[in-house]
């Protein structure tokens, strides 16, 4: 009898060693930790910092855990609650086939690793694991219909906060596949077509902060002899149906497990705005730079924007956003603030830019247009048709976006990325010292100079 998924998943997490892992893999995912941490600390300049520092006071829970970027603690799953929902919070963070796998990975990793006192290399081959766990997990869900009437990535990402807590947690084999039982049967609903794809984008998004929670939870649970059902997988009435897929490719699960890594998929956005708007921001940019004419002088008759189909339709097609949850999926409204100049980050969504007459100038002049064709070389290509006043006609496209793991940002990128966003929390001298830390993170006995720099004096 053919063992379930679990079980296979479980063995693999509980044996996947550091010394085991090739050196790009152990690079991606310290680049990972990198991405996401500035992502945590440049999110705490937007609203929902508030919001969640209010939960906390509320909640009143007690742990050891620090919360990055405050001088609070508490338990490991609250503490994995409000960091996933940091790291997404400018939807500037890391992206895989789907998903952004980073906001739970990374918040579950930091959480249990500060909980049981963990050293760098621990938190390097956890995140790995997480990854790794998670994506198969996603790329196993199989959807005839692109646009899913049930979808919502958090819903599969509570495996990768499992997995990489589990491993934290040092379980064996059997508590891993437990683990993984239990957060598939405790996994947020999938409720993207809601949260995003409803009449407004909201706060709630992604519902990472949900899955880095339950992954976390199931986990500890898993630790104390919890079981879960271990073929939650398998059959009709498998996971894949309750995250709303039509199959489950059950090859994706375990094929080449501690041979393919995922994480070699994992991008990081140039951009601070949904990954599909990427390459129609950078192509509108290349356009521009062709013709030699700054956007700020509106010698510009008209921008069309070829792009895919989704682009077209709401909430990506949304010609005046409201305030920042709807701006972070609007393609003119990105394209506006890259043209403009921006810095992308927090300075993207200020109430200034959101409502400001340059941006609504800027956006006016945006025509989107399907590309009915479906290019095969990527699913994300756009071109850009710029015309100007006097007559003449510039184009430009882009297939593969800068920042996708096929035309990756390279480490510095990452580092200025990283201290742009830090600073706002943490201060220029503080962010450098923390980036030292975290680029030294596999020679570290422990993580405790990562929290030092991350979470005092507050």
């Amino acid at each position: 009898m053919q063992k379930p998924a679990t079980t296979v998943l479980g063995n693999y997490i509980a044996r996947e060693t550091f010394s085991d892992l090739p050196p790009d893999v152990i690079g991606i995912a310290n680049d990972c930790l990198l991405d996401s941490l500035g992502c945590l600390l440049g999110g705490y300049s937007l609203p929902i910092a508030g919001a969640l520092d209010g939960f906390l006071g509320d909640v009143g829970s007690r742990g050891d855990v620090p919360i990055i970027g405050t001088n609070r603690t508490t338990d490991p799953g609250t503490a994995a609650f409000v960091q996933a929902c940091l790291i997404n919070a400018l939807d500037f963070d890391d992206i895989y086939r789907k998903g952004h796998p980073g906001a739970t990975v990374v918040a579950a990793a930091l959480s249990v690793a500060a909980h049981v006192k963990s050293c760098g290399t621990d938190i390097l081959e956890a995140m790995v694991v997480g990854y790794e766990v998670a994506g198969r997990v996603a790329m196993s869900l199989s959807h005839t219909h692109p646009r899913k009437t049930v979808h919502g990535h958090g819903t599969w990402q509570v495996f990768g906060a499992a997995a990489a807590a589990g491993k934290l947690l040092k379980l064996d084999a059997r508590q891993s596949g437990h683990a993984l039982a239990i957060a598939a049967a405790n996994a947020p609903v999938a409720s993207v077509m809601k949260t995003v794809y409803g009449t407004e984008p909201t706060m709630a998004k992604n519902n990472f902060g949900s899955a880095a929670q339950t992954g976390v939870n199931a986990a500890l649970l898993a630790k104390n002899g919890f079981e879960g059902p271990l073929d939650i997988f398998e059959g009709d009435t498998g996971f894949w149906r309750m995250a709303g897929a039509d199959a489950c490719d059950v090859e994706w699960l375990t094929a080449g497990l501690g041979r393919v890594y995922e994480i070699r998929e994992v991008g990081f956005k140039p951009y601070s705005c949904c990954r599909i708007l990427q390459s129609s921001i950078q192509a509108s940019l290349k356009a521009f730079a062709t013709a030699g004419v700054d956007p700020k002088d509106h010698a510009h008759e008209r921008l069309v924007i070829t792009a895919p189909p989704i682009v077209c339709e709401p909430p990506f097609n949304n010609p005046a956003p409201a305030d920042i949850w709807p701006a972070q999926f609007s393609a003119p409204y990105a394209v506006a603030m890259a043209l403009l100049g921006i810095e992308p980050g927090p300075d993207w969504f200020s109430e200034e830019q959101v409502r400001g007459d340059a941006a609504m100038r800027l956006m006016a002049r945006i025509e989107l247009r399907p590309d009915m064709g479906k290019p095969a070389d990527s699913h994300h290509v756009a071109r850009a048709q710029l015309s100007l006043k006097d007559g003449r006609i510039f184009h430009a496209e882009v297939k593969i976006a800068l920042g996708e793991a096929a035309n990756p940002l390279p480490r510095s990128f990452l580092e200025e990325k990283f201290i742009k966003l830090a600073r706002r929390r943490l201060g220029h001298d503080r962010s450098l010292a923390l980036l030292k830390t975290i680029s030294s993170i596999g020679n570290t006995a422990n993580l405790e100079p990562l929290f030092a720099e991350a979470c005092r004096k507050f």
